[in-house]
């Protein structure tokens, strides 16, 4: 998942913005309580968070390997969550509720993504599904 997310960085100018969320990052716990409430607490293989905390928000993506199915639907939900938010004015200013509004959660065995791209949200998506084919 790491590497994917490094290449998603290079590829897509939307995510050119974005921090990783890794325990090195200042706010790291602030951050992704806020944004992601729950998720820190949960017990996962993996966990690749890519956002930013500005109003201009353009998109991120993030994704973890659970270890159970419970914890895969948990997850999703927690994505879930933050694409309302951003959609319901989170992401303040119109063009980038826009692009929220096409964001997805998607679910590949116990591996969950949420990735908002914005215009780059079909090709992204596609990119993440040759992860599993």
């Amino acid at each position: 998942l790491s590497a994917f997310a490094k290449g998603l960085t290079e590829q897509y100018e939307f995510a050119g913005y974005l921090t990783e969320m890794t325990p090195e990052y200042p706010y790291y716990e602030e951050d992704i309580n806020r944004c992601l409430p729950g998720l820190l607490e949960m017990d996962l293989e993996q966990m690749v968070i890519y956002m930013t905390m500005i109003t201009l928000n353009n998109g991120e993506f993030s994704m973890v390997q659970a270890k159970s199915s419970e914890d895969a639907a948990k997850a999703a939900e927690i994505f879930q969550a933050r694409i309302d938010a951003q959609v319901q004015g989170g992401a303040f200013y119109p063009e980038t509720i826009e692009g929220w509004k096409k964001a997805q959660v998607i679910t590949r065995g116990s591996v969950v993504a949420l990735i908002s791209a914005g215009d780059s949200q079909s090709s992204a998506v596609e990119a993440f599904e040759k992860l599993f084919a």
